[in-house]
């Protein structure tokens, strides 16, 4: 290889790198001013936080339902997990219904699942949808950029009871929408006669979905 090969060589190798620290740090620059938290190889490290309030029983049992997610789920939970702070306690001052609630800053997302609530009234089944569906939002909200979503949301059938003069009447907003086909994808279990979460009728096909959602992410 002779000098000039060389140099236009390493020229092209500058230029590589030049434009890969501007695509990461342009991801950056968009997650901030979507308000979403930065995601970073320790973060990826730390896995999911527990508030030192959270019984160890507990612990268990959200960390037994995300294992129990397909492998593609566990992998897009594992990149946000730890931005993730899980709280257990009541959750009925947003709403008599609410049993999971997930709130988000540019720091990270803070989880409160009101985990005998959903035993009592869905047992198990009912926890495993309710910590999935939450983790979803995370997902959603950290990963999923607009025009993904928008393409997400498109085969979700809509709602049960949606009024087509006010369409908010009895429809779920998009987020809810997907966080809800998200758990779904997650297990495979559609909600049939599950008396909790929002009347959404999975797409038809979830595998579709949920691949649609993993290419989506990965070419981001």
């Amino acid at each position: 290889m002779t000098r000039q090969h060389t140099l236009i060589l390493l020229s092209i190798l500058t230029l590589i790198g030049l434009l890969a620290t501007r695509h990461a740090r342009d991801q950056r620059l968009q997650r901030a001013q979507a308000g979403r938290p930065e995601i970073t190889s320790e973060g990826k490290a730390a896995g999911l936080r527990f508030d030192p309030a959270v019984l160890p029983a507990d612990r268990q049992l959200v960390l037994r339902e995300i294992s129990l997610a397909r492998p593609e789920a566990r992998r897009l939970i594992g990149i946000v997990d730890g931005l993730v702070t899980v709280h257990v306690g009541d959750t009925s001052s947003r709403g008599a219904d609410t049993v999971g609630l997930t709130e988000g800053s540019a720091e990270g997302y803070s989880v409160t699942l009101n985990l005998g609530a959903v035993y009592r009234i869905a047992g198990e089944r009912g926890v495993q949808r309710v910590v999935l569906h939450e983790l979803g939002h995370v997902v959603d909200h950290a990963l999923v950029d607009p025009g993904l979503a928008a393409r997400l949301d498109a085969p979700i059938p809509a709602g049960y009871g949606c009024d087509p003069v006010q369409p908010d009447i009895g429809c779920a907003p998009r987020p809810e929408r997907f966080a809800e086909t998200f758990a779904k994808w997650c297990t495979g279990d559609i909600g049939f006669n599950l008396p909790i979460g929002y009347k959404v009728a999975p797409p038809a096909s979830l595998d579709d979905w949920g691949a649609q959602l993993v290419s989506g992410i990965d070419a981001a």
